[in-house]
């Protein structure tokens, strides 16, 4: 990104970037915990309920972190708009937020469960999972701190919003638009958005819920093509439903405060 002199700018990207390593230490968190077989045999959290919170701030992180990352991409000028800026501050609360939560649960089923596989205290397997969270848990604070400098460093320079704010849908268009023959594309699905009576933007929650159900289906899919076919149909109905209440969940919390799609007219 752009180096700026511009402070409430700066001190964002600044928290933005400590936010992204913090992302990426959950990513590790998650993907040695849950994905490595012989890893997951020796983790205190690999059962319900701490295996929700996974699970399902694995389905929120990704929404938040894209819509954040898409926005901090898209706008690299030198200097934000404040409510650009307000946008990507939120997106990264969000995202502490969750894994903060994450990391806490985990922490506390590491004091509190039993291992799993006691030999996993002299293998190096618990020292290893003790090692991710505490990575995630202190990114997190670092970025933590600096997102609530970057607070601080924007209501000491406070400047009134003008025009008319983009929202994500918006944002993803002008990504397309920088792309070499991405803007023939991205005209007709402006023209769409702004003018068909199906467009998501007239319609918000039916296309939550839309998407919503594509994710159950394809969790279902991408599950039986894993791990085989499903024991039955209620338990494949079972777990598309609850793949799509944490999807729908996740953006119904975010479409507002992260300007996901606004509305018609």
């Amino acid at each position: 990104m752009s180096t700026t002199a511009d402070a409430p700018t700066k001190s964002t990207r600044m928290a933005a970037n400590a936010g992204t390593l913090a992302v990426l230490a959950w990513i590790a968190l998650y993907l040695v915990t849950t994905q490595i077989g012989w890893v997951r045999a020796a983790s205190p959290f690999g059962d319900d309920p701490w295996d929700a919170v996974v699970s399902y701030v694995a389905i929120f992180l990704p929404i938040v972190v894209g819509a954040t990352f898409v926005r901090s991409i898209r706008h690299r000028e030198p200097s934000l708009a404040p409510a650009t800026s307000r946008r990507i501050r939120t997106g990264i609360a969000m995202s502490l937020g969750a894994i903060g939560l994450n990391a806490a649960t985990d922490a506390l089923a590491l004091l509190v469960v039993p291992l799993p596989d006691p030999s996993a205290a002299s293998d190096g397997r618990l020292g290893l999972i003790i090692g991710l969270v505490a990575a995630a848990a202190g990114t997190t604070l670092l970025a933590a701190g600096l997102l609530g400098r970057a607070y601080r460093v924007a209501a000491a320079h406070r400047i009134p919003d003008a025009g008319t704010e983009p929202d994500l849908l918006d944002d993803l268009l002008g990504l397309a638009g920088e792309v070499p023959g991405g803007a023939r594309l991205a005209r007709p699905i402006d023209r769409f958005l702004a003018d068909s009576p199906m467009s998501p933007r007239r319609h918000r929650l039916i296309f939550g819920l839309l998407g919503a159900v594509v994710a159950g289906i394809a969790f279902d899919v991408w599950h039986a093509i894993r791990e085989g076919p499903w024991a039955s149909p209620t338990v494949l109905l079972l777990f598309a439903g609850l793949i799509a209440v944490g999807v729908l969940g996740g953006y119904l919390l975010t479409i507002g405060p992260l300007r996901l799609i606004r509305g018609a007219g």
